[in-house]
């Protein structure tokens, strides 16, 4: 490469010469010696244009970048994520329009240690929770502990008094709406600013923390969301007219 590069500079010197040399004789009126000059510069320029032309070189493809292996925590996250889709079709074949989310906290630690964990329900026929059969991490069944059953209140017969219902058995309505699915939902998407508020009333000197009712949901949903909150770290929550406290001083 270096003597292709040397002689690139030669011939590139020797045009520069013969182009002042044609120059020089042109001046001087030596017409068959300039002729000479002139065929000596094309050659000098054929030459130079053969030593630039780069040769082609063929590189050969590149071969695609080896994976990596997968490590034990992808594996694990791996395995989380199919019994979730599992859990999500289980769930789905017994009740087409439920959702569902973690009850258990850190359920992939849980799953791995062999303990039981459970999930949320909403609009799942009365059934909040439901415990998930695993073996071999791999999901198997969900088990519906119970259904929330409510009686029928008796009614009064303003003409003849109260009278007993002549059916004794216990009529079926429908359940109460299902609260701890939102009060879950609510406090997952809150916990990060209701800890930092927190932080900044006790370094305040303030005595609690008062969560209005503009920002909660349904009122009914509020002694779930107290629960919740006690489940993540918030001690002494307290459902008041207006709201949810966080007493700082117990």
């Amino acid at each position: 490469m270096q003597n292709k590069e040397f002689k690139r500079h030669i011939a590139y010197e020797v045009l520069t010469i013969l182009g002042t040399l044609a120059l020089l004789l042109f001046v001087c009126r030596l017409w068959p010696i300039l002729l000479l000059v002139i065929l000596g510069i094309f050659i000098a320029a054929m030459r130079l244009l053969f030593l630039s032309a780069r040769k082609v070189e063929n590189i050969p493809p590149l071969l695609p970048a080896a994976r990596p292996e997968p490590t034990d925590q992808d594996i694990r996250d791996m395995a989380f994520g199919s019994m979730q889709r599992r859990i999500t079709e289980l769930v789905t074949a017994d009740f087409p329009n439920a959702r569902w989310v973690w009850k258990t906290p850190n359920a992939m630690h849980n799953i791995a240690t062999g303990n039981e964990v459970r999930i949320l329900l909403n609009h799942a026929g009365g059934y909040r929770e439901a415990i998930v059969v695993i073996r071999g991490l791999q999901v198997c069944s969900l088990t519906y502990p119970h259904a929330e059953e409510v009686k029928m209140p008796e009614t009064e017969n303003d003409e003849t008094g109260a009278e007993e219902n002549e059916d004794d058995t216990p009529q079926k309505v429908d359940p109460p709406e299902n609260y701890e699915y939102l009060a879950f939902e609510w406090v997952d998407a809150h916990v990060m600013e209701l800890n930092e508020r927190c932080n900044e009333s006790i370094a305040q000197g303030l005595s609690m923390l008062e969560i209005t009712a503009a920002e909660l949901p349904a009122r009914e949903s509020w002694p779930d969301i107290c629960r919740e909150l006690e489940r993540n770290g918030m001690e002494n929550c307290c459902c008041t007219d207006t709201g949810i406290t966080i007493d700082f001083t117990q």
